[in-house]
């Protein structure tokens, strides 16, 4: 019962690119597919984007156009969501909670985006379970504009909470829902039609949005490819030092690489008996951008293993 993303992310130096869209479409497809055989998915999807456009799409025991959970990748959402508001002048890095909400912590927005606030918690993975096919989830989001973060801000601690206040940051600053704001604001932008899960819309901030792979996999080339502005310098962007050079951004994880960037996140969301999902997705630098999504709760070693074949059908196997 967990939404989940990978630290230590296999994006990193391989040879160079392999030649042909057609052949690095093809090799991404059937490491999927062995990837799934491998551990026992039966349904799922894959999307390849290639400098933007969506190259390639296929699913595995349904339609490729299924909308699938997207778990923890709905937090790229929410992040580009919160820049919309920077880059417009409405927020600045260091606009608080008290300063949007009228109360709260002196918890600021770029703390909030990279998970240095200092919630640390996580109180919404005890609630998760009863929140599925909820409407909305004002509790705990008072509660921990109430309580105030129990941690030092400053310091990377990966938690929910942090996206479940920036969503009613959103909502009130925009005065629209959140998932209104966020689909006028950073999806129609990128070409994408989507609203959030009507059985997850209550974390919808967090780990709630729901759409086939093929549209979050254009919303992700267009926020963070290389022609983005994102893609082309996250360092000016709200940020956290991860370890290993890796940082955390808006929403997703990055990497420098070859004298640009990799941009990658996981999500899960494993309540057995009632929902098993996860999702990735990433961009490298070089042009090819990748959105999987499945239904079923797999393990870390094979989330990393995912990760790896698929880098490998795009740049060739690790020397």
């Amino acid at each position: 019962m967990r939404i989940t993303c990978l630290i230590a992310s296999l994006c990193l130096a391989l040879p160079a690119l392999a030649q042909g869209q057609d052949a690095v479409a093809d090799r991404l497809e059937q490491a999927f597919r062995d990837w799934a055989d491998t551990h026992d998915v039966a349904r799922g999807a894959l999307a390849a984007t290639y400098q933007g456009n969506v190259v390639s799409q296929i699913g595995i025991g349904q339609p490729a156009d299924t909308p699938m959970e997207l778990a923890s990748l709905s937090k790229a959402i929410t992040g580009t969501c919160a820049m919309s508001l920077i880059a417009g002048g409405d927020w600045h890095e260091a606009t608080t909670t008290a300063d949007v909400l009228g109360q709260g912590p002196d918890v600021t927005v770029g703390q909030l985006m990279t998970h240095t606030s200092g919630y640390v918690n996580d109180a919404t993975q005890m609630a998760m379970p009863a929140m599925l096919d909820a409407p909305d989830h004002p509790g705990i989001v008072d509660a921990l504009l109430e309580l105030g973060p129990p941690g030092k801000a400053g310091t990377y601690v990966y938690s929910n909470e942090n996206y479940a206040i920036l969503g009613r940051m959103i909502s009130v600053e925009t005065g629209q829902t959140y998932g209104r704001a966020c689909a006028d604001r950073v999806l129609r932008p990128a070409g994408v039609e989507a609203e959030v899960s009507p059985r997850t819309g209550a974390f919808a901030a967090f780990g709630g949005w729901a759409m086939p792979v093929a549209d979050y996999a254009k919303f992700h080339a267009h926020h963070f490819g290389e022609g983005s502005i994102l893609g082309q310098a996250p360092e000016g962007a709200p940020m956290a030092e991860m370890g290993g050079g890796a940082f955390y951004g808006p929403g997703t994880i990055w990497r420098a690489f070859r004298g640009g960037h990799n941009f990658w996140h996981f999500g899960a969301l494993c309540f057995p008996g009632r929902m098993n999902t996860g999702a990735f997705a990433v961009q490298w630098h070089g042009g090819w951008g990748v959105s999987v999504a499945y239904n079923a709760c797999v393990d870390w070693p094979a989330m990393a293993e995912l990760d790896g074949v698929l880098a490998a059908a795009v740049f060739g196997e690790q020397k």
